[in-house]
């Protein structure tokens, strides 16, 4: 994984490849290295398999004959789609955005190679205050808040995941029992 962060850099950096793409396409002066952008792009880049596969996972168990019964009463695909996939497909949604989250509350050393100073992170903020400031207390409260903030995050990960589950299963076994 350090190869795809170092990596990052080398593609993200002021005479990089996407640099170059930029100043071909008519934007001179988009430096992406030390940004907030450069930031995104590369924790995108390390997350995406942790909401993909959720996401797939959930998609996967989703009968497609639902979709069919959707469209041969009448629904176009796309209200078929709004109305019978991805309500069925939230949970995978639900649990792969608070996987990012809770894992993106962490991330250290992307945000230390792309990013600057100025833009830390939490987890740099900690780091500072232990090594280089000595403040073990702010650097507690700061662990504290990181903590309470993953909690918040999953559990309000698992209410919603919990009535989406309910409401699928439902939903589901209705359109069974009419088979």
């Amino acid at each position: 994984m350090l190869r795809r962060k170092c990596a990052s850099v080398v593609l993200l950096e002021r005479n990089g490849i996407v640099q170059a793409i930029l100043n071909a396409i008519g934007f001179e002066n988009g430096v992406l290295i030390r940004t907030s952008l450069g930031v995104t792009l590369g924790m995108t880049q390390v997350l995406l398999p942790f909401m993909i596969l959720p996401l797939y996972s959930a998609m996967e168990q989703i009968d497609r004959r639902l979709m069919t019964a959707a469209q041969s009463l009448g629904a176009s695909r796309y209200r078929a789609f709004f109305r019978v996939y991805l309500p069925l497909s939230m949970p995978g949604v639900v649990a792969g955005a608070a996987l990012v989250l809770v894992i993106a509350l962490g991330f250290y050393v992307t945000p230390a190679l792309l990013g600057s100073p100025q833009q830390a992170l939490i987890a740099q903020l900690i780091r500072i205050r232990t090594g280089q400031l000595l403040d073990f207390g702010g650097a507690g409260a700061l662990g504290v808040l990181l903590l309470v903030s993953t909690l918040l995050i999953l559990g309000t990960s698992r209410l919603l995941v919990g009535k989406r589950a309910g409401a699928g299963s439902s939903t589901i076994s209705t359109v069974r029992g009419l088979q």
